[in-house]
């Protein structure tokens, strides 16, 4: 298996979705990434993403004292050349702004919160691709995809990363109770193999139905 052109890109940036060599990742994504957008790489998109990777230590889901705040963003900026890119953090200190990237604050655990955030007008239109890379922790995805997944365009994606291995059976079990609320779209857990990493390399894929 090779690395694909998202694999480069997020490993120059500095995120944690891919590498170079994917033989040293901790997770891979990219490799399923780029399977699923490279054919829309192109097109005008509307992307969010959850979770910019604080490297605040104190904060829960931290990227330790050496992490790139923003670095996804960066890499879907440069995956994605005529996207709009958005996305958010609990984390005041590490929002910021560039000419095609713009963040906001964000607590995932709290639905006025989420609320607020999509209130403002740059988010008011559906996006093509909503990522959940915030708090890792099941209570924490279920609130934001619940609060979020009215964002989210036909034909478009919503993945939920880094889900715990033990917590499958969980997730199991809530894709059931979304599938009689949600007949719409369509859920995929998705395992990725993974010889550095069989602990949280799993994914959550969501499609809207066209």
């Amino acid at each position: 298996m090779e690395a694909t052109e998202l694999c480069i890109i997020m490993d120059e940036c500095g995120s944690d979705k891919g590498k170079k060599d994917i033989n040293k990742s901790w997770h891979n994504y990219t490799l399923v990434y780029y399977n699923l957008f490279k054919e829309i790489k192109n097109n005008n998109l509307r992307v969010f993403e959850l979770g910019l990777g604080t490297n605040n230590v104190n904060m829960p889901s931290n990227m330790g004292a050496n992490g790139k705040p923003g670095a996804s963003l960066y890499g879907w900026a440069r995956f994605f050349p005529n996207a709009n890119i958005y996305g958010a953090d609990i984390d005041y200190d590490i929002l910021f702004q560039t000419d095609r990237i713009k963040t906001y604050y964000c607590d995932q655990l709290n639905p006025v919160d989420i609320k607020t955030m999509w209130s403002n007008v740059e988010l008011w239109e559906p996006f093509d691709i909503i990522i959940e890379d915030g708090l890792h922790e099941y209570k924490a995805n279920v609130s934001f995809f619940e609060n979020s997944i009215h964002k989210l365009k036909r034909g478009g994606f919503y993945i939920i990363e880094d889900i715990n291995a033990n917590m499958l059976p969980l997730w199991e079990e809530k894709i059931q109770e979304w599938k009689i609320i949600y007949p719409e779209l369509n859920f995929k857990l998705v395992r990725i193999p993974n010889t550095n990493n069989n602990w949280d390399n799993n994914l959550l894929i969501v499609k809207y139905n066209i």
